[in-house]
């Protein structure tokens, strides 16, 4: 299937990595099929969730699990019998990355995750019950704040 991009330009995907999103994703209602793109960087692999039907938008993606140890989404049943989903084992999460001009601010949404359900191509996105998952967490550790040193002031003479 041919998909152009606004990152790649035109290129060929395979079928398989297309999912039908019913009702888009938040803020995207109106894209409702996506490709899932996998690009390997030397010893890093990249994805992106790149609309198929037009060249915007093109979402910078990770997978959770590889980004917070014990991660342990709590889906609603609502939400998994959306997926057609009868164990939570075939599901594949994805999060959604910001990536500003300084790659050291980038966050990903761990609160709302996309779901994808490989095993009929179809994926949502939804808000997990967890409380503690922000939208806005930083992929890299920012330093401390630190106050100040201030000078000792010299007793008056």
């Amino acid at each position: 299937m041919i998909v152009n991009s606004a990152v790649f330009g035109e290129m060929d995907v395979d079928v398989h990595a297309v999912y039908n999103i019913p009702g888009g994703l938040l803020g995207f209602e109106d894209q409702e099929k996506y490709a899932l793109i996998t690009k390997q960087d030397e010893d890093v692999t990249l994805k992106w969730f790149q609309a198929v039907e037009d060249v915007v938008p093109c979402f910078v993606v990770f997978d959770p699990f590889d980004i917070i140890e014990g991660y342990d989404p709590i889906v609603e049943p609502s939400d998994l019998k959306h997926l057609g989903c009868k164990t939570f084992e075939e599901l594949t999460f994805l999060v959604i990355a910001v990536v500003p001009e300084d790659m050291t601010q980038t966050t990903v949404n761990l609160k709302s995750p996309i779901i994808l359900n490989k095993s009929n191509q179809l994926a949502r996105q939804v808000i997990l019950a967890n409380r503690d998952y922000p939208v806005r967490f930083s992929l890299f550790p920012q330093p401390a704040f630190e106050e100040p040193a201030v000078a000792a002031e010299s007793p008056a003479e």
